[in-house]
């Protein structure tokens, strides 16, 4: 039999007899299974041969599966699993049923197999930082220089225990450290250090410094406390101070200040000298002239210096001082010791007062002189005139440079309520200075001319007595100044002329000055008749005059200033036609009555006639520069007296006729109601301003008219038969001056005025409607809207006593000096034209008879044209028919207002027209209506209601 040796090893163990005995019982059973004759397979398991497994039959064999911890053939051997040595690190092993186990609680590892090493030391078992030693199955802690102790370093250990804190701080433990909480005034670790509170001294002026925390000083009674009592630490802080006499507080820093009485708090030093303070003290340190412990004693130095004043002299004490007063005029220096000498020579001229001057006492006296000029004398000598005397036309001009800032100053005289004086102009702009209306008016222009600043004073006084007025004006500030020569002293407010003037007004340049000028060039358009004297640029260092010499002269007359009274007694004007009389300087100017002119109001004013005979008239003034205001106040004023009957006629434009006009106009119209309307228009033809009169002109009698607009001023005036009436001119923005043609009467496109109807005199016809818009061709295109004047005009003037001749090339009119003539004219008689009433105007009313009347001067109408004394009216009279009454036949008696007919009759008038032409009425009212027919009344009784038809007809 073969032996399987790879399990000699397992079972080495076993004795030999139990293998023997084993192969003959294998070999009794092989055989015996066998058979007869092999053909039965023995079941070789049938006999359970595998004790501790699961048994498989092979051909004359079996096979056995072990169980778990079993080995062998038959699986009856048991496993011992400690034979591999599955336990590391000494760890004893156990073998067990079907496994083993390792015993490690004699070793530092840990596991099962003793393969992982035990760390005591992962749990952190040492506090405080303490460093862990691991050992087997223990640990050891380290707790050097933690500050703690114990086997786990648990426990603090105290740093305070050696009492180390000093001066009786208190100690704070710490870890592996302490702090000592000081008193204040002591610190360091150990609060050992002393602080020292008096190293810098604190305590000024050299007071003496105690330290709190010297325990030597304490219990020491003249000490201030805390020293006079027990030391305490905490009191030991800071210092005292011991103040010297004169100061206090905490560091002796109070020092009062002995400079002021504390009575009054004012300097104990006189005479504004200043003061030192010290210590309880003060020093007082005088200004020259005072001495004394408080400076309060005045130094005389007239007694000090023996009185030094000569030659009659009072010598006056001064502040650190003296003068000498009353010395006569030809002494002077200090001491009125020194003879003057620099007016021996006389260098001034007549007009000046010489003033000798020293000027140089030491070291040897130096004579000098000044010329003081009488007003009007100007040089060094003070014979160079500045006066000069102006006709109306003459003039003068001046130029001047300067750099610096100036005032502008010149002194005038004149009788003229209406004048240009003055114009200072340069490259930013001009100032120009003139009276208008007895009132001196002050314009500035800017550079393009626009008016920015204006001021006006009344100056109406000094006109009347011809005094000398002066005007200053700060090229500076803009400010301006009026005042009266011979006092020098303002009666009138000083006025500002333009805000912020001198950002745009520094004299830098060339400025030129002129005075005087012709007429229409300044704000009146009138030349200057008077006198300037003294015209000067002042600057503080220099003053620029205008005279003789350096003014560029046109007809002036210098260096005399002549005239006479021109409106004495007798006055040169006609008392019974003339109203004033206006001093003019060397001349005089008579106010005429309405309807006189001439020098001297002797000649009386032409009348002129339109429409007559049903044609257009006109008058046209081309150009009315000579006797308008073209700058500054921009004032036209016409004056005239109407007699007319027409209604809804034009009367006269001012201004561009063109529809392309760009400057304002002025328009009068009579409108349908009669009233006289005057209207200021753009150029555009919309509205600025209108105003209308209250009562209608178109009376048949003469009415006064006057018409006034200042474009400047922004007013328009309207005054008929002296009711005036005024309105401003509102306008966003500047308006342009009125400038262009004067039309009276009509112009082209017009129609001609027609007759009147016969009720046109007292119907009220409705007014015309004013429109913003309205333009002259509007006007002239309009049929029927407005007609040509129809009528009479006379004394005709503008801007004053200025007569308009209204036909073209008239040369008839003697003594009217001034006079201006119509450039062109139309259909225009000359006189007033005998116009017959009833032809033309058909005045009778309700077919009365009209009988013409004459025109008389100096005749009072009739009532019918609300007639009053005046030069001149259209007459006529009316014969009514019976029934009617008044100058024009009007009036229609009321025949039924006594109720004539009784209550139960109606009263029917034969006056009224619409009752005729009906065949069904009673006569006369069913034939024709007839005025001689129209007196009385008929009476129709009121039928009761139960009559009948007939009786009704009956009673009919």
């Amino acid at each position: 039999w073969c032996q399987d040796t790879s399990q000699s090893g397992r079972h080495s163990h076993r004795n030999a007899s139990a293998e023997v005995s084993d192969y003959f019982s294998f070999l009794s059973i092989l055989q015996s299974a066998a058979g007869t004759d092999c053909e039965i397979n023995i079941d070789d398991c049938a006999s359970k041969p595998c004790a501790n497994g699961l048994c498989s039959d092979l051909v004359n064999d079996y096979s056995c599966s072990c169980f778990t911890g079993w080995e062998g053939r038959n699986c009856s051997v048991d496993t011992d699993y400690c034979l591999s040595g599955p336990c590391q690190n000494g760890g004893v092993c156990s073998d067990g049923n079907s496994t083993f186990s390792c015993d490690c609680s004699r070793v530092d590892f840990q596991g099962a197999t003793c393969s992982s090493k035990i760390d005591d030391c992962a749990s952190s078992p040492c506090q405080h930082g303490g460093r862990c030693t691991d050992g087997v199955r223990s640990f050891t802690c380290d707790c050097t220089d933690t500050g703690f102790t114990g086997d786990r370093c648990q426990n603090n250990i105290d740093d305070c225990a050696s009492n180390p804190c000093s001066h009786n701080a208190t100690c704070v433990d710490g870890l592996r450290d302490f702090s000592c909480s000081c008193f204040s005034g002591y610190s360091g670790k150990n609060c050992s250090d002393d602080e020292q509170d008096c190293s810098p001294n604190p305590c000024q002026f050299g007071g003496a410094c105690l330290e709190r925390s010297n325990q030597a000083l304490y219990g020491n009674s003249p000490l201030p406390a805390p020293f006079n009592g027990s030391f305490s630490y905490a009191l030991a802080a800071g210092s005292v101070c011991l103040c010297p006499h004169g100061t206090y507080g905490d560091n002796c820093s109070i020092n009062p200040n002995d400079c002021l009485d504390p009575a009054t708090n004012r300097s104990v030093c006189a005479h504004a000298s200043n003061c030192t303070d010290g210590l309880a003290s003060f020093t007082c340190h005088c200004l020259p002239g005072y001495e004394g412990p408080t400076c309060s004693a005045d130094i005389n130095e007239c007694e000090r210096f023996g009185q030094p004043c000569q030659n009659g002299a009072v010598c006056k004490d001064l502040v650190a001082d003296y003068a000498c007063t009353g010395c006569p005029a030809d002494f002077g220096g200090k001491n009125c010791s020194v003879r003057l000498t620099g007016c021996d020579s006389s260098p001034c001229h007549v007009n000046a007062t010489c003033e000798p001057l020293l000027l140089q006492e030491v070291p040897s006296p130096a004579h000098g002189y000044r010329c003081t000029c009488k007003p009007g004398w100007s040089g060094p000598q003070c014979n160079e005139t500045t006066l000069a005397s102006f006709n109306g036309m003459s003039s003068f001009r001046a130029n001047f440079t300067t750099t610096a800032d100036c005032t502008f100053e010149l002194s005038f005289r004149t009788s003229l309520a209406h004048f240009d004086l003055v114009r200072l102009s340069s490259h930013w702009g001009d100032i120009r200075v003139g009276a208008y209306d007895s009132s001196l008016v002050l314009l500035f222009g800017n550079a393009s001319l626009s008016v920015i600043g204006r001021v006006a004073w009344p100056i109406s006084d000094s006109l009347a007595s011809a005094n000398w007025l002066t005007l200053s004006v700060s090229l500076t500030n803009g400010s301006a100044k009026l005042s009266r020569s011979e006092s020098g002293v303002s009666k009138m407010p000083e006025a500002q002329l333009v805000d912020g003037l001198s950002d745009s007004f520094k004299p830098n340049s060339r400025m030129s000055v002129r005075v005087g000028g012709e007429s229409g060039s300044g704000i009146d358009g009138g030349g200057f008749r008077g006198c300037v004297r003294d015209l000067r640029l002042v600057t503080n260092v220099s003053k620029l005059v205008a005279t003789v010499t350096t003014a560029e002269s046109s007809n002036a007359t210098w260096g005399v200033c002549s005239r006479s009274v021109q409106c004495g007694s007798p006055s040169p004007c006609e008392a019974k036609t003339s109203s004033m009389c206006s001093d003019v300087w060397n001349d005089f100017v008579c106010h005429c009555a309405a309807d006189f002119g001439g020098r001297r109001c002797s000649v009386e004013l032409p009348s002129f006639s339109l429409g007559v005979g049903g044609s257009v008239s006109s008058a046209i003034f081309a150009s009315a520069a000579g006797v308008s205001s073209v700058y500054g106040g921009n004032s036209w004023t016409i004056e005239l007296r109407l007699l007319t009957l027409s209604r809804g006629a034009f009367l006269l434009l001012l201004g561009d006729p063109s529809d392309s006009a760009t400057t304002p106009r002025l328009l009068a119209t009579i409108d349908h109601s009669g009233r006289l309307s005057a209207l200021v228009l753009h150029g555009n033809g919309s509205l600025i301003a209108v105003l209308t009169s209250s009562d209608s002109v178109a009376t048949g009698s003469f009415v006064s008219v006057k018409i006034s607009v200042s474009i400047s001023g922004r007013s328009l005036s309207l005054s008929v038969s002296s009711s005036v009436r005024s309105a401003s001119l509102s306008s966003a923005s500047p308006l342009p001056q009125l400038s262009g043609q004067l039309i009276i009467g009509g112009f082209s496109g017009l129609r001609a005025a027609p007759a009147p109807s016969p009720d046109s005199t007292d119907r009220g016809a409705s007014r015309t409607k004013r429109s913003a818009d309205v333009s002259l061709s509007r006007v002239a295109s309009a049929a029927g809207n407005v007609t040509a004047f129809r009528g009479s005009l006379r004394s005709i003037k503008v801007n004053g006593d200025t007569p308009l001749i209204l036909v073209a090339g008239s040369d008839g009119f003697e003594g009217l000096t001034g006079a201006v003539v119509a450039s062109e004219s139309t259909e225009i008689v000359p006189g007033i034209f005998n116009n017959t009433v009833c032809e033309e105007f058909r005045p009778c009313r309700n077919g009365a008879t009209c009988s013409n009347g004459l025109y008389y001067s100096y005749h009072c109408c009739s009532p019918w044209l609300n007639c009053i004394d005046t030069t001149g009216c259209l007459n006529f009279s009316c014969v009514c028919h019976p029934g009617y009454s008044g100058e024009d036949c009007s009036v229609d008696h009321p025949d039924c207002s006594s109720n004539p007919c009784g209550a139960d009759s109606f009263c029917l008038e034969r006056s009224i027209e619409a009752l005729y032409s009906n065949a069904s009425s009673l006569a006369p009212f069913n034939g024709s209506f007839s005025y001689s027919k129209a007196a009385g009344f008929e009476c129709v009784r009121m039928m009761a209601p139960t009559e009948t038809a007939a009786s009704s007809e009956a009673v009919a």
